[in-house]
């Protein structure tokens, strides 16, 4: 129902290094029931503190019927992943971009397919390295899975600009830990809901149904239903003027639609 009721299914090998971890303390933000907007509500709203905590970019200001506001940032987790080799055939037949955040852990075993979408001209980000509930984790242990990832993405020619923590879960402290990494956390809008293993054409319209303006649409590579679906949801897309871009490219174009008066309605200028 909620996507903290979402676990990945993790190789053997990735979760008996889990397990040789030691045993995680909750964190206060787990110990007084609170969690990020998207993790108790499947998606998160568009407003900078839930959609993109820590950021300084005003959601708030941006006019969404600017035509550069006519995007949608579409992002593909859990990979890397052998569906990732036809997800990029599928968006170049497209005219398409996404944002494929990867699982530290998976890299060795998919390193050929991981440096093929790193030289794409698509985006990768991190999704952590053992995709843990992040907030739990003690902070030596938070510290240890972004930079692990770090390492791992940076094996195949990956900067990670972005992240995408695990089941959206999120306090202040783990999107500060992400910035101090070079990375601005991104939850997501539209969550295809994928992880349920449901068909292709509900997975469609529950991505469709969600698609507007400055949308960032969560689905998964692992999921084949996932794959067949994206040739419809591009274009429908496509059908209502969207172009469906990375997450740099769409932060790029939030921050060309910020609208000058509301920027200036939200912040006024000090007095002289």
């Amino acid at each position: 129902m909620i996507s903290l009721l979402r676990r990945a299914v993790l190789p053997l090998g990735l979760a008996v290094a889990l397990l040789a971890l030691p045993c995680p303390l909750l964190s206060a933000s787990a110990l007084a029931g609170q969690r990020s907007y998207a993790a108790t509500h499947g998606a998160a709203p568009f407003e900078t503190r839930h959609l993109i905590p820590g950021s300084d970019l005003a959601l708030g200001d941006v006019d969404l019927r600017r035509p550069d506001a006519q995007v949608v940032a579409l992002t593909i987790d859990d990979g890397p992943d052998d569906n990732d080799a036809r997800i990029l055939d599928i968006l170049r037949a497209h005219g398409a971009k996404a944002t494929f955040f990867y699982i530290g852990a998976k890299i060795p075993a998919h390193r050929d397919i991981a440096r093929l979408v790193a030289a794409s001209g698509n985006e990768v980000g991190s999704h952590t390295q053992t995709h843990p509930m992040t907030t739990d984790l003690p902070p030596a242990q938070r510290e240890w899975n972004l930079a692990q990832a770090e390492a791992a993405l940076a094996s195949v020619g990956v900067r990670a600009a972005w992240f995408r923590p695990p089941y959206g879960d999120v306090d202040d402290a783990l999107a500060a830990l992400a910035r101090h990494h070079g990375m601005a956390t991104v939850l997501w809008t539209a969550d295809s809901q994928d992880w349920k293993d449901t068909g292709t054409d509900i997975i469609r319209r529950r991505v469709t149904e969600r698609l507007a303006p400055g949308a960032v649409v969560l689905m998964h590579s692992t999921k084949a239903a996932s794959v067949a679906a994206l040739p419809a949801i591009l274009e429908e897309g496509g059908r209502r003027g969207y172009r469906f871009v990375t997450m740099s490219e769409w932060d790029a174009a939030m921050r060309q639609a910020v609208s000058p008066s509301l920027a200036l309605l939200h912040h006024p200028a000090p007095r002289r």
